[in-house]
């Protein structure tokens, strides 16, 4: 089609008389519904959400029912009708003074004119001005109106691909107990729909996606970053937005915004939509959830916080736990405990506030550019990490696949999450003793370059149990020439040791002679108070990543977070049990690719449970690395288990390794 063609098409004219007219309608609409919203602002905000939708279908049927009208009979089509038609013939055939005498007459029916009629025959001039000009640019009013529609279409298919590569990709199902739970949440909300839980790496906070199927997507390491409770509560928000259709009606508003995308009117509407949406569903979750307020409104806020240190910004498509105004909500939230109470007394209302002030506080520190997570604020817990070895133990004479993008990996997330780690060489790895493998070499010189601390181990990893503590500290004498050589005048000399397998030898007499020969050079030996069997772990990984079985990949960075989180679980419990307060805690870490691939859901998992990250240096410096302890064995266990031990104290259960990577394990043994 030619432009001529195009500029003379009765559609393009109707179209383009349908778009001049619903200027004025939709901001009649939208102006009819901010009166009614001021006017019902202490009503529901489900009544202000149902009147914001019904604003919004107005909005849509009035230039439909605009178009079919000119359409049909266009006679009768606003301004431009027969009068202005005939206006406009007559002028261009150089009857301008007839025809101006003809419209004064019509206009005054021979009558002196006064003010009204005035104003009549202004009006009336006004019409006829606009049927002449108008005409001429609702051509180009359209071709914008199309240009625009298509480019908000491409926005509109973008946000849908984004939805389904949500669903598509990197998604697990959930464990036993959370199906169960979710099971339990669905028949307590009475949700008809078959919904589906999963987990997915992708997302950075819960959303709801789907009407026809519809379903939940929760970050996987958000069952580690909040507590079970508040997790509850922002799955049961999610279920609620299914329950009500919001997904659909997002999906139906997203339409609308690409058809009107040139009037403001409409883009305020749908966001009147989307804020009462979020209200609505927030007061269905506290209806559920009875006496949860704050504890819903703390989930909310480490939400924000989580998906704030992600940067990650939701399709208009998704619905969102924390869409919407934030601080609104969580005051909302903290006020309906309030409204409840009026009856009661002054004193008793009074309370109310300065529990809302406080929790409010609590959650929004001023202090800081983002969200602070409460218990961060209040625990002061300590963590330092020791990473044994560097590099990674490889028992084939290449160094590990990947070894040295993996450093790169591990030392970057290092940095980002500000942890100033002790990497512990293991010189067997990258040297014979008298020569360097550079390639390897390289890989450890790569702590030392970007300024983390290196601490000794063997120069083999053997244990003290089964080796002559003469030959034990030849090893360790071994390993100290091999990190001299490597570290140079670059880095600082080696502080600590740890004993490799965390195994401290047979007896007390063997553990002394090699503690005083520590001593004697210099060197403190590592206590760790969180132990753990990450190694299996990594192991397990490093099998399904070779074999490029990237299912059991993701099935084990689940499961490795999770029994991560437990140990957390077990090693506070001993502090407060032992010291009646969270000591500087310690763990072992191997530098492996899953530690590498799930460092910072890993961080901000510890930075979640209020953990600030420090030196070894600092955390022995806490009083409690001073308890006394005997034991002696084959096993390498944590310091507070020796603690408790000579104490006479009944060790904890730890938790057991997922079988997934325990039978990986078994098989290498076999091999």
């Amino acid at each position: 089609m030619n432009w001529e063609t195009f500029i003379a098409s009765k559609i393009v004219a109707d179209l383009g008389w349908t778009l001049v007219n619903s200027i004025w309608q939709i901001g009649l609409v939208a102006a009819l519904l901010l009166l009614t919203l001021r006017i019902f602002r202490t009503r529901s905000a489900n009544f202000r959400y149902v009147a914001s939708v019904t604003a919004l279908l107005v909005s849509v049927a009035l230039p439909v029912i605009t178009y079919i009208q000119i359409s049909t009979n266009p006679a009768k089509g606003p301004i431009a009708n027969e009068f202005s038609r005939n206006a406009e013939q007559e002028l261009r055939v150089g009857k301008g003074s007839a025809l101006q005498s003809q419209l004064k007459d019509a206009r005054t029916g021979g009558r002196v004119v006064g003010s009204n009629d005035a104003e009549t025959f202004a009006f009336a001039t006004l019409r006829e001005y606009l049927g002449r000009r108008i005409p001429d640019v609702l051509p180009f009013a359209v071709g914008f109106w199309l240009l625009g529609v298509s480019i908000f279409s491409l926005r509109l298919g973008g946000g849908m691909w984004q939805l389904r590569r949500y669903k598509t990709r990197d998604v697990v199902a959930i464990d036993d107990q959370w199906r169960q739970a979710f099971s339990e949440l669905c028949e307590r909300l009475q949700i008809v729909h078959q919904v589906k839980l999963l987990r997915s790496t992708l997302v950075e906070t819960p959303i709801a996606i789907g009407f026809f199927k519809p379903l939940i997507m929760v970050p996987a390491s958000l069952f580690l970053q909040i507590t079970p409770r508040e997790l509850e509560t922002i799955i049961a928000h999610e279920l609620i937005h299914i329950r009500r259709y919001d997904p659909l009606i997002n999906m139906v508003q997203g339409a609308v915004e690409v058809i009107f995308f040139y009037h403001p009117g409409v883009w305020w509407i749908s966001a009147q939509i989307r804020r009462e949406r979020e209200f609505a569903a927030d007061a269905a979750v506290m209806e559920i959830f009875e006496d949860s307020h704050v504890v819903y409104a703390s989930a909310l806020a480490n939400l924000e916080e989580i998906r704030q240190g992600a940067n990650q910004q939701m399709p208009r498509l998704a619905t969102a736990a924390n869409g919407g105004n934030l601080m609104q909500r969580i005051q909302k939230i903290l006020k309906i405990k309030t409204e409840m109470n009026r009856a009661n007394s002054a004193w008793t209302a009074g309370l109310a506030v300065l529990l809302t002030s406080a929790v409010l506080l609590a959650i929004f520190s001023f202090n800081s550019p983002g969200l602070v997570n409460a218990q961060k604020a209040v625990s002061g817990r300590k963590l330092a990490i020791g990473f044994v070895s560097i590099p990674p133990v490889d028992r084939t004479e290449n160094p590990p696949k990947d070894s040295d993008a993996t450093a790169r990996l591990l030392i970057e997330k290092l940095k980002t999450h500000k942890m100033p780690a002790t990497g512990f060489l293991l010189g067997g790895t990258i040297s014979d003793g008298e020569k360097m493998f550079p390639v390897r070499a390289d890989i450890a010189r790569l702590w030392i370059d970007s300024g983390f601390e290196v601490g000794l181990g063997g120069f083999k990893h053997i244990k003290l149990f089964n080796t002559p503590v003469d030959e034990y500290i030849a090893n360790i004498e071994k390993n100290e020439r091999v990190a001299k050589k490597l570290i140079g005048d670059q880095g600082l000399p080696p502080r600590y040791f740890s004993y490799p397998f965390l195994n401290a030898g047979k007896s007390d007499e063997d553990k002394a002679k090699v503690e005083a020969w520590l001593a004697g050079r210099g060197y403190t030996s590592v206590k760790y108070t969180i132990d753990n069997q990450e190694w299996m772990y990594s192991y397990a990984y490093d099998m399904a990543r070779n074999d490029n079985d990237v299912s059991t990949m993701k099935e084990i960075r689940g499961q490795y977070l999770s029994y991560i989180g437990k140990m957390f679980d077990l090693y506070e419990a001993y502090s407060a049990d032992m010291f009646g307060r969270d000591i500087a805690q310690t763990m072992v870490l191997t530098p492996s690719r899953l530690v590498t691939d799930t460092g910072d859901e890993f961080f901000t998992m510890a930075a979640k449970r209020g953990y600030s990250f420090i030196t070894i240096d600092e955390a022995q410096s806490d009083p409690a690395y001073k308890t006394a302890e005997n034991f002696a064995g084959e096993a390498g266990i944590s310091w507070f288990e020796r603690w408790s031990m000579h104490q006479g104290k009944k060790l904890r259960d730890e938790p057991r390794i997922d079988a997934l990577v325990w039978n990986a394990w078994e098989s290498r043994n076999k091999k």
